[in-house]
């Protein structure tokens, strides 16, 4: 047995809510289940583990999102979605860096019929041209509103390619090469993915859960996708770069990033999860108080983890007006690179430390628990007993010296071009300033 399917069963016993019995096991599947007697209802998300956007090549970007269009069209279109909402169940698809899942709500007493459902479309689906013309139209537009609402995100996904070298941009030719044989190809692949687990929250108990499944897992083929920690590492000296992103509209801000790499995703989690809370926690956190009450020079500043092809960084975001743009952003760089000796830090940490214990308490709801065991098993990142509690402040300090430096710090920028340069150009003369329109996003 490989060492993520050890991690799989170490985590499939349940707690607090329910415990998942010996019986329920299936052979090639795993059930992460709570009880939860609140209402009789069932949620159920069936996880296609290695599929999802990780297993497309340069030439395929979009495949994912792609296929998950087809799936909700064709069963859509074939009768499916209505036989579902005629037992009151919602169908949902959902498509992951390393995986894909469809997702099940229902009464439970209209649960084990909703699932023969949705079992039948999975093998009887049929994808035309015409199908397959219809869902790369619908990604196209998804990718232009995608553009608008989130530009944010489109900017740190093209700098994190230009850094690494990964050529993982959003192409409208690259949509419109995809083949129905790159489709069927990827379909049969999912389908028989080495490994499929259920994500359940249900007032039934997992023995009865476990018996609703076998359409499902009956028989199951595998030797499809397979799941993969295999994640691109960067180096933590890559020098201090600034990207500038022009011809945006309606701008009355300066929009800016700081990205502060700090591995991959298989890591723990703890320290920068620490450090983003204490800077921004519940809107209450240093950078808030620091630079929007006590300065004015920001909105709504933010800092949270984030990742992009399994590359982990920390994102601090601010909008200062244009006129406190100078200002925000050289006190802001310096904030950053001072953060390991500013007092402030280390007392809002300690503060913050008190929160996050209670809230942890109170957050351990079914469907949060839930979550944060199946992230362990997929990630198989770390686990620390005693949580935050357990991190020091020596550690914290460590990670701080090691990543908050210039060298690994990279900033983004939507703005007047020459006015931002300028502001870098006085103040790190070293910088490396690569400009761009926001209209290349999309290749």
């Amino acid at each position: 047995m490989n060492m993520f399917l050890k991690v799989i069963l170490s985590f499939a016993l349940c707690h607090l809510f329910g415990v998942l019995s010996a019986s329920a096991e299936i052979p090639n599947h795993h059930i992460f289940y709570r009880q939860d007697k609140r209402a009789p209802l069932t949620s159920i998300e069936i996880v296609f583990l290695g599929a999802g956007r990780n297993q497309e090549q340069p030439s395929q970007i979009g495949l994912a999102n792609t296929v998950s269009t087809l799936i909700w069209e064709a069963a859509k279109k074939q009768g499916y979605m209505d036989q579902l909402s005629a037992l009151g169940a919602n169908l949902d698809m959902i498509t992951h860096p390393l995986y894909q899942a469809i997702s099940i709500s229902a009464l439970s007493e209209n649960c084990s019929e909703s699932i023969k459902i949705v079992c039948d479309f999975l093998h009887n689906l049929e994808f035309s041209d015409s199908d397959l013309q219809y869902a790369k139209k619908q990604e196209a537009a998804d990718y232009q509103s995608g553009l608008r609402i989130n530009t944010y995100k489109f900017m740190r996904d093209s700098a994190i390619s230009q850094i690494t070298g990964m050529k993982k941009f959003k192409s409208l030719k690259t949509l419109k090469d995809l083949s129905l044989e790159d489709v069927r190809q990827y379909y049969d692949q999912l389908l028989k993915a080495d490994v499929v687990f259920f994500k359940i929250i249900s007032n039934r108990d997992s023995t009865e859960v476990a018996k609703l499944l076998h359409p499902i897992t009956k028989e199951r083929e595998i030797g499809g996708f397979a799941h993969s920690l295999k994640f691109p590492t960067i180096d933590s000296n890559i020098g201090l770069k600034a990207f500038v992103y022009t011809d945006y509209s309606h701008l009355k801000s300066v929009f800016c990033h700081w990205m502060i790499f700090c591995g991959n995703v298989g890591e723990e989690n703890y320290i920068p999860n620490l450090i983003s809370n204490t800077l921004t926690g519940d809107a209450r956190g240093l950078i808030s108080e620091y630079f929007r009450e006590e300065l004015g020079l920001v909105y709504g500043p933010s800092c949270a983890m984030l990742s992009s092809e399994g590359i982990r960084y920390l994102n601090i975001y601010a909008d200062p007006r244009l006129q406190n743009s100078k200002e925000l952003i050289v006190k802001m760089s310096d904030f950053i690179r001072g953060l390991s000796d500013n007092p402030r830090f280390w007392e809002a940490l300690k503060e913050r430390r008190k929160i996050l214990k209670v809230s942890y308490v109170h957050n351990l709801t079914p469907q949060r628990s839930l979550d944060r065991e199946i992230n362990i098993a997929i990630y198989n990142a770390p686990y620390r007993k005693g949580g935050y509690d357990a991190v020091t402040d020596a550690e914290v300090r460590a990670f701080l010296e090691k990543f908050f430096v210039p060298k690994n710090m990279i900033m983004l920028f939507l703005g007047p071009k020459d006015h931002i340069i300028d502001i870098l150009n006085k103040h790190w003369p070293e910088v490396d300033i690569r400009v761009h329109s926001v209209k290349e996003l999309i290749e």
